[in-house]
């Protein structure tokens, strides 16, 4: 009886600490998606480029800024880094094509909606998931919201 009640016990230990582990890791993407989408959304609903130039530069910094933070307060192994460092290329590029740095031509006023859209598709078609704690999840979620 003792060790069936022992077996049971472990079986519902192991169960509940992988259900703990899921539970805490998130996708990175899934965060910088959301963020982006409202900062598409308010590209959208504004009238003036500049200030469209504006969202859209700000929104790049801040999540280039927040993959930095991460870089340097996560323990991450090698791989994780290798896909947070592929990610933060893409966003990067994406900043320099918005602004005509590194060889782009700068986006021109009219297309700003369609730049932001495009932008918009690159982080939902991003291959690479990273899975981070919990805690790093918050982080990112407060860097974001404060700068």
């Amino acid at each position: 009886m003792k060790t069936i009640r022992l077996i049971t016990s472990s079986i519902l230990l192991l169960f509940a600490v992988q259900s703990m582990a899921v539970a805490q890791s998130t996708d990175i993407k899934e965060t910088f998606k959301k963020h982006f989408n409202k900062t598409v959304q308010q590209v959208q609903e504004t009238e003036s480029a500049d200030k469209k130039r504006m969202l859209l530069n700000e929104s790049f910094t801040k999540m280039l800024e927040a993959v930095d933070r991460i870089e340097s307060r996560a323990n991450l192994s090698e791989d994780k880094i290798a896909q947070l460092n592929s990610f933060k290329n893409g966003i990067s590029e994406k900043k320099s094509e918005l602004n005509g740095l590194e060889g782009f031509d700068e986006v021109v006023d009219e297309d700003l909606d369609d730049f932001s859209e495009y932008s918009q598709d690159f982080m939902e078609q991003a291959d690479r998931t990273l899975t981070i704690g919990l805690t790093t999840a918050l982080l990112i979620v407060i860097i974001l919201l404060l700068l």
